[in-house]
């Protein structure tokens, strides 16, 4: 009987120059091609995912181009991945000494963002902040930076979900309170930067 083979695999005993080959060795030869076409298609299966994001990233920043000309929202896309990451300041999601979403410019600048995507992306909620201890007036409400950043991340979840619409199981949110800083926490506009919300968007 006949036995048939994979592509791969017949361009593996083409290229071996095999006339005899053993069972043993023919299993391993299949296994290997079955991997590489796997592969291949993960590869292709990625291609097409960095695609979607980037016509994403150009509805995104065409959305967005006041808010991005203001800097007050940065759009990053990873070149490997092709996750698009949105940075957005604390102070304009939050007024002052609040985890509340501002509901005219901040719930304004979400509904963008969502009205960019395809229907069928993924978000990563993460909340940032600075060094210093949670506020004498807030601690009553907040034990440390942690539950801090939760809270806010959770604030803006929230907004996407009941305010926009958006699947609650597309959602993930992480506080990471002062762990990972972009600029110098000596300063107040180091400080200021580093308050801030992450919106990684992926397939």
């Amino acid at each position: 009987m006949l036995q048939r083979f994979s592509l791969p695999l017949l361009i593996l005993l083409i290229l071996a120059g095999c006339q005899n080959i053993s069972k043993e060795d023919l299993q391993v030869l299949q296994a290997r091609a079955d991997h590489a076409s796997q592969l291949e298609q993960e590869n292709a299966q990625l291609k097409r995912e960095r695609k979607s994001l980037s016509k994403s990233i150009h509805e995104l920043e065409s959305q967005l181009e006041q808010e991005i000309a203001d800097k007050q929202i940065l759009i990053e896309q990873n070149e490997q991945t092709g996750i698009i990451k949105v940075t957005m300041q604390q102070d304009i999601l939050f007024p002052s000494g609040s985890f509340e979403i501002d509901q005219e410019g901040a719930a304004d600048m979400l509904r963008k963002v969502v009205a960019s995507l395809d229907g069928k992306n993924k978000l990563r909620v993460v909340g940032h902040t600075d060094n210093l201890p949670v506020s004498r007036n807030m601690r009553d409400k907040f034990s440390d930076n942690w539950d801090l950043s939760a809270r806010r991340a959770g604030e803006v979840a929230r907004f996407l979900i009941w305010g926009t619409g958006f699947p609650a199981e597309r959602i993930e949110v992480i506080g990471k309170a002062a762990v990972e800083p972009i600029a110098d926490n000596s300063t107040e506009e180091g400080r200021a930067l580093n308050r801030r919300i992450e919106l990684f968007i992926e397939k």
